[in-house]
């Protein structure tokens, strides 16, 4: 069988026996795949700290055989991104996202813009940003290109165009914006927000990647973001993405969630 080449972002890394390791990455010709590297554990050369989550890797393969795993036969380090494994904080968001990209993500169904979403991440995380910053900008533009993007232009109910000086909420069933009026008929769970951080959610939504970091966005509306993030989140998968409350903690944001939050 012959070889392929491929560019990917690991995601996830476990040992398997004594000398093999199962890696999971993010390519953006092949999408989400699993590999094995065999006897990555004892190598000297070709996988020595090269196969460390997160990192992005140039890599020769042999494809899989039916639904088994593919062989990692070469791996060439593209970048490290080293600093997420010397700060806590980088190194929370980063796992955060790729918990995230794990769960919106399907095998051998690639998605360019994804792939780009978590090479764009990384790299911000290596800089100067804020990390809670960053992480609201990558699981708004991830429920995106998933197709699952909230709809923040108007009132889904009512169709009321979003102005300053009124309230909105997030339907959290729904995935749309509810007004104030509309809000006292809801029953279901609904998820109020500043109008900052609606304002800074709908810019990010469709602004270039390389013109993200350009929106200014505080600690504490990065939070209220993630917050609600969060819960669309939770409905969507019917689970809890397990790192969350990592991503909480460093925010100092030790109380627990409610639809109000």
């Amino acid at each position: 069988m012959s070889s392929g080449r491929t560019r990917g972002i690991i995601l996830h890394v476990s040992d398997h026996g004594e000398a093999d390791k199962i890696i999971t990455l993010y390519s953006p010709d092949l999408g989400r795949v699993t590999g094995i590297a065999k006897g990555a554990k004892r190598s000297k050369k070709r996988f020595v700290n090269k196969l460390e989550e997160f990192s992005l890797l140039q890599i020769i393969y042999r494809p899989a055989r039916g639904d088994g795993l593919f062989i990692l036969s070469e791996a060439d380090l593209e970048n490290a991104y080293l600093s997420i494994r010397t700060h806590y904080d980088r190194y929370v968001v980063a796992m955060y996202a790729g918990e995230l990209a794990l769960r919106f993500t399907r095998e051998h169904d690639p998605d360019p813009e994804i792939f780009s979403l978590l090479a764009w991440t990384m790299q911000e995380l290596t800089e100067e940003r804020d990390p809670l910053a960053v992480a609201a900008f990558f699981h708004l533009r991830l429920l995106g290109a998933a197709g699952y993007e909230p709809q923040l232009a108007r009132c889904g109910l009512c169709n009321a165009p979003v102005e300053n000086g009124r309230d909105f909420a997030l339907h959290v069933g729904r995935g749309t914006l509810v007004c104030a009026r509309c809000l006292n008929e809801q029953r279901e769970a609904v998820l109020p927000f500043s109008m900052q951080t609606l304002k800074f959610l709908q810019h990010a939504q469709h602004a270039d990647l390389k013109n993200l970091t350009r929106l200014r966005l505080s600690r504490n509306n990065a939070l209220e973001a993630l917050r609600i993030l969060h819960r669309y989140t939770q409905h969507l998968l019917q689970h809890d993405i397990h790192a969350w409350s990592q991503v909480r903690k460093l925010a100092g944001a030790q109380t627990p969630d409610s639809p109000s939050a």
